[in-house]
């Protein structure tokens, strides 16, 4: 019994007749009715009956249809298994990654990834960008995607900056700092700031605050979630904020610094550097970045 004839009995069961599944399969009616004919001989049964223009299950045939199907995705499975091999791809990836991109992107990214790599097993942490380098250092992960600070120890990394992201300082349409026609520092050390927090040498600290009155949280989407509340304001990345900004629920403050860029990049340990997956989510990455233009 071979894969090449359980898939052209099957095909026939979908479709009905030995022309529809000769199309279905790109093939001739001779190499799939041969594949049937070779398959009933070596069982010893007849699989199909003849109803006008269409062929029927027999009731043996009906029987073991549910096997069929099975065998063909084992089978297909053992395939893929076997290119997933050659190509070298990895078998597990660990990820780490902030979420200055909005989480529908990563969903996106790494469902099309399980298409274009099936066997390979992702595991993904979330953290502040702060901590990114010391887990891709600590080798806890392979790659971390990010907003990654300047000031990073690249060491043995692989550092591939991925595009460049713009940041802006941002308030709610009805707080007072989006009101003022001019923002100085004195007007935002008057109010909450709304940043980063992240753990540094087993103590969780705030990022960089501009005032001792703060309110530090690990994720961008939440620092934007408590801005948006009208509790103070924030530094937070264009695409986690666009549609905000789009619709008036946030604005960008009128200060002189209130616009500046950061680079999104990718850190790579030893291990993952140039290897498939990492490439082909880099790649993707960056084909998403230029499909959104001036970020």
């Amino acid at each position: 019994m071979r894969i090449a004839q359980i898939k052209s009995f099957l095909a026939i069961v979908d479709t009905g007749s030995v022309a529809a599944a000769a199309r279905a399969l790109g093939q001739s009616r001779t190499t799939v009715s041969t594949s049937l004919s070779a398959l009933e001989d070596e069982l010893g049964v007849t699989l199909f009956q003849r109803s006008g223009n269409r062929l029927e299950l027999s009731p043996v045939g009906g029987a073991i249809v549910t096997d069929c199907r099975r065998l063909q995705q084992v089978a297909d499975q053992i395939q893929s298994r076997c290119l997933h091999h050659l190509t070298g791809a990895e078998s597990q990836l660990r990820i780490a990654r902030d979420d200055s991109l909005p989480e529908s992107v990563w969903r996106d990214l790494l469902r099309r990834m399980k298409t274009q790599f099936p066997q390979t097993s992702v595991s993904v942490y979330l953290a502040a960008p702060q901590e990114l380098p010391r887990l891709v250092e600590r080798q806890a992960v392979d790659v971390a995607y990010g907003l990654l600070p300047q000031s990073m120890s690249l060491g043995y990394h692989h550092l591939r900056e991925i595009a460049d992201v713009r940041m802006h300082t941002v308030a709610a349409s009805e707080h007072p700092l989006a009101r003022l026609p001019r923002v100085t520092q004195d007007d935002l050390v008057l109010h909450t700031q709304i940043t980063l927090a992240y753990l540094g040498d087993s103590n969780l600290r705030a990022a960089s605050p501009e005032t001792a009155n703060y309110l530090a949280f690990t994720q961008f989407e939440i620092m934007r979630d408590v801005v948006m509340e009208e509790t103070g304001w924030g530094d937070l990345p264009l695409p986690l904020i666009a549609e905000h900004l789009a619709s008036g629920r946030l604005r960008v403050i009128r200060h002189p610094e209130a616009t500046w860029w950061m680079t999104f990049s990718a850190l790579e340990a030893d291990q993952a550097h140039g290897r498939p997956v990492v490439t082909w989510l880099g790649n993707a990455l960056e084909t998403w970045f230029t499909e959104q233009g001036d970020c």
